[in-house]
């Protein structure tokens, strides 16, 4: 590639020189006398030569460096990225699995607390139920001693009604006891 570089730029050179010299002054623009294209071709191909060589050794290597270290931050961006996105949805999981775990637990729990509240209940229901079993029975005893009471005095009452009703009526006073006992007789047919 080197070669036909210098072999332009030679023939550049050597059509300068011979037409340099010889060439006038005409009127007019200098980039369209016929006379001196030979030399504006030569500086062009020794302008462009040099600009070539100028962006080949210094300017592309450094733009191509810039290029790969850009391409290399982004792709460690995106690596970083993708872990960062790895560890989340890493993190995510846990944490369901966590929340999933927790709330296993708290049924638990609560299923083991409602067991040990139903048979804190049951033994109190229970007792409660024997308590009341036992006022129930107590209060049975009072009330049967009560109309026991009740119907001794009734007996009795019966017996003097019936005592002042005979003698009103007979005109004579009865006799206590065989009126006393068919009274008892009476008031043990109509109490049961």
């Amino acid at each position: 590639m080197r070669t036909p570089v210098y072999s332009a730029l030679a023939a550049g050179l050597a059509s300068l020189a011979m037409s340099g010299a010889a060439a006038a002054k005409p009127a007019g623009m200098p980039q369209l006398d016929f006379h001196s294209f030979a030399p504006q071709l030569v500086w062009l191909v020794i302008a462009f030569v040099a600009l070539y060589l100028v962006m080949s050794q210094l300017a592309v290597p450094a733009i191509s460096d810039t290029l790969a270290k850009r391409q290399a931050k982004i792709q460690g961006d995106l690596d970083a990225a993708e872990k960062a996105n790895e560890d989340t949805r890493a993190l995510v999981a846990a944490y369901e699995k966590r929340l999933a775990d927790s709330r296993e637990e708290s049924r638990r729990l609560q299923r083991e607390q409602a067991e040990t509240d139903s048979g804190v209940a049951a033994a109190r229901f229970s007792e409660l139920g024997e308590r009341l079993n036992g006022r129930i029975a107590e209060a049975e005893k009072r009330i049967a001693g009560q109309r026991d009471l009740v119907m001794a005095g009734l007996e009795q009452m019966a017996g003097e009604i019936a005592q002042s009703a005979y003698a009103k009526l007979a005109g004579q006073p009865a006799d206590g006891a065989a009126l006393g006992a068919k009274v008892a007789a009476a008031t043990k047919e109509t109490g049961r």
